[in-house]
């Protein structure tokens, strides 16, 4: 397989501008908007592309994308459950269309997209130590844009980029949980004071003060934590 020695030279360079710009990202909505800027610098003939971080059941969980048609495009595939993109990730190979207007294998996406400026697509799947963690795609609106060799740029993109994008996931899935458990904690803490309160003024156990929230929160159709923040503030004025 003969590839341009032009690109193959400058991969250094691109793989570098691209690790230098995910490790200013603080999130991954951020990180795949600059690794999709990338992809249409690095991928010859590319008029498009995007990046995306999927979760296991398909659905993207944060995509980046150089204009509205990719995200049109990639919206789409979502909603009919078909596409390059979704192929690539869950197959975990690069995939190229060479032709919108006669491809067959994702029949409904491709009447979809008919009338968006795409006629080639090329995508690659996002993977790290065994874990699918996206997929990137690049667009161009003639068709037999992309080649063995725009195959072999967006492979040798992926692998840094995997790595630092679920290096970003990770840490973002860290800090919710952290604030989920925060947030449980207070809760939990504000449930109790609003059962001492209940427990004073009604002469009653824990367990039955306990009933009572319950009985409130679900003839209020309100959550717990909600109700004993409501008997909090009530007491706090009295």
């Amino acid at each position: 397989m003969n590839y341009s020695l032009p690109q193959a030279y400058e991969l250094p360079g691109i793989t570098g501008r691209m690790i230098s710009g995910l490790l200013s990202e603080e999130d991954a909505s951020k990180a795949v908007q600059a690794l999709a800027y990338v992809l249409k610098d690095s991928i010859p003939n590319s008029a498009g592309a995007g990046a995306s971080i999927i979760n296991s059941r398909g659905p993207s969980e944060s995509t980046g994308a150089t204009d509205k048609v990719v995200l049109t495009a990639d919206k789409l595939q979502y909603e009919l459950g078909q596409g390059p993109c979704l192929s690539a990730w869950a197959e975990q190979r690069p995939i190229i269309i060479q032709d919108t207007q006669e491809e067959t294998r994702w029949p409904a996406w491709a009447a979809a997209v008919a009338d968006l400026p795409i006629r080639s697509v090329l995508s690659a799947p996002l993977t790290t130590k065994g874990r699918q963690i996206g997929a990137l795609k690049v667009y161009s609106p003639r068709p037999l844009a992309f080649d063995d060799n725009s195959v072999f740029l967006i492979e040798r993109l992926t692998v840094p980029a995997a790595v630092l994008l679920g290096r970003i996931r990770d840490r973002e899935a860290a800090q919710r949980m952290s604030a989920e458990l925060a947030e449980a904690l207070s809760s939990r803490d504000m449930i109790s004071k609003a059962q001492g309160i209940l427990i004073e003024r009604m002469n009653l156990n824990s367990e039955e003060a306990l009933e009572v929230l319950l009985a409130r929160s679900r003839g209020e159709s309100t959550p717990l934590h909600d109700v004993a923040r409501e008997i909090l503030q009530q007491a706090a004025f009295e």
